[in-house]
């Protein structure tokens, strides 16, 4: 499926899985247009990387998103696969007032769940007007499918809510060229994601960066885009199969896909 992702516009992508995929889709030949808040690392990763774009924004000022937008697809008019990959977990614990804050609890909703959805609003109908096939991704969780809610449970919420997203616009958008992937990491290793709280999960064991990355690769590379809606990895993969095989078969007999 990688195949009909020829120029690919990462919107977060300057650590973590963003940056592994950036690397893995510019090792394969691929267009590769990175974003991110911080400019020095978009610098370093230009430097490191011959012929990788960068374009320095931050999606969580949504009000600059159309702004962004137009500039991006006027500059790489040829982008065929945006993919939105932002997030922020906060621990917290419902009982206990003090663990978390408002402020704190809005930038999780802000940057997972608002920005990925103003984004997808400006960017798919561009996607939906070529010719060729194209793809919209945008990150999930495992989280989402299975939640650990005494511990982050914003996160696990909005990170739900990410997957209703994809589920329902899959479903508006299934007549038309564009296909919509839901990238559905478990816990996994080398990424900023919850360092903060990092003691409270170290009796879990992550999955290694490069395991992810060659186990999301292997789907990309043995399907047909259309064929294609949940990727996920890890502990996460019997997470989505088991919604597939639940919630997921309702939506199929009752004809409404996603």
């Amino acid at each position: 499926m990688s195949a009909s992702m020829r120029s690919i516009l990462i919107i977060g992508g300057t650590s973590g899985i963003g940056e592994a995929f950036a690397k893995r889709f510019h090792q394969m030949g691929k267009k590769v247009i990175v974003t991110g808040r911080r400019q020095q690392k978009l610098a370093e990763l230009k430097q490191s990387l011959n012929g990788l774009e960068t374009y320095a924004f931050d999606m969580t000022d949504t009000a600059s998103v159309p702004g962004h937008v137009e500039a991006l697809f006027s500059k790489y008019p040829a982008i065929d696969t945006v993919w939105v990959n932002g997030g922020r977990q906060y621990a917290s614990d419902i009982k206990d007032f003090a663990s978390t804050t408002d402020a704190k609890i809005s930038e999780e909703v802000l940057l997972n769940v608002t920005a990925p959805m103003i984004l997808a609003h400006h960017i798919v109908p561009r996607l939906a007007q070529q010719k060729t096939e194209t793809n919209f991704m945008i990150t999930s969780s495992g989280l989402g499918f299975v939640p650990f809610g005494s511990l982050f449970p914003v996160y696990c919420a909005t990170k739900a809510a990410v997957h209703s997203y994809c589920v329902g616009v899959r479903q508006a958008l299934k007549a038309t060229n564009v296909n919509v992937l839901e990238l559905v990491p478990p816990y996994v290793g080398g990424t900023e994601l919850g360092m903060e709280h990092i003691d409270k999960i170290k009796g879990l064991k992550p999955l290694a960066m490069e395991d992810f990355v060659e186990e999301i690769f292997g789907k990309l590379e043995g399907s047909a885009a259309k064929d294609l809606k949940e990727l996920a990895a890890g502990s996460a993969a019997g997470w989505v199969e088991a919604w597939r095989s639940g919630t997921g078969a309702v939506l199929e007999s009752s004809g409404l896909g996603g």
